[in-house]
């Protein structure tokens, strides 16, 4: 149990902005947090792989804040609330940055699908390979990969467009 709290304490805030990722609103990304710390201490859920842990708690984060979601759609939508339903959480990829570079890499993450992002965070982020990010996401090794290389391509398409755009036009 010593063992297990200290894994948590040491990925605690990669997990913690892992869950904001995938909640995109605050609150969600806590209570999904503290509902995958109480699963791994309640023994509800529980790594079989030492070394997966890191992935095997972000696919457990990831599917608490699927479930928060799914429980407060039944919930609002129960009530009728029809116009709760249309609002989406503020991603923070969109916040404006003072660095035009980090502005348009942010632009260029909004053009990915939502797995494409995943995946580079994944990886670029919090350092998973990517069989563990796979593992995290629920899909397959294979899928990862041609999904990472996609992304990446379709990034460095649309930054060397802006890049070009700005080289044409340096009033822009």
């Amino acid at each position: 149990m010593n063992e297990l709290r200290h894994h948590i304490k040491a990925l605690h805030a990669d997990a913690f902005r892992w869950a904001m990722h995938q909640a995109g609103d605050r609150q969600l990304a806590e209570d999904a947090l503290q509902a995958a710390y109480e699963a791994l201490l309640d023994g509800s859920a529980a790594c079989r792989d030492p070394e997966a842990f890191k992935s095997f708690l972000f696919g457990l984060v990831r599917n608490k804040v699927r479930a928060l979601r799914r429980r407060q759609t039944f919930s609002r939508f129960a009530a009728l609330d029809f116009k709760a339903l249309q609002k989406t959480p503020t991603s923070s990829l969109e916040t404006d940055h003072a660095d035009p570079r980090v502005a348009a890499l942010r632009q260029a993450l909004l053009t990915l699908s939502p797995r494409q992002r995943d995946l580079m965070e994944l990886v670029f982020y919090h350092e998973l390979t990517l069989d563990e990010a796979a593992r995290t996401l629920g899909i397959n090794p294979g899928t990862a990969r041609t999904h990472y290389d996609r992304a990446k391509r379709a990034l460095r398409t649309h930054l060397n467009a802006l890049e070009d755009a700005c080289l044409t036009n340096p009033t822009r």
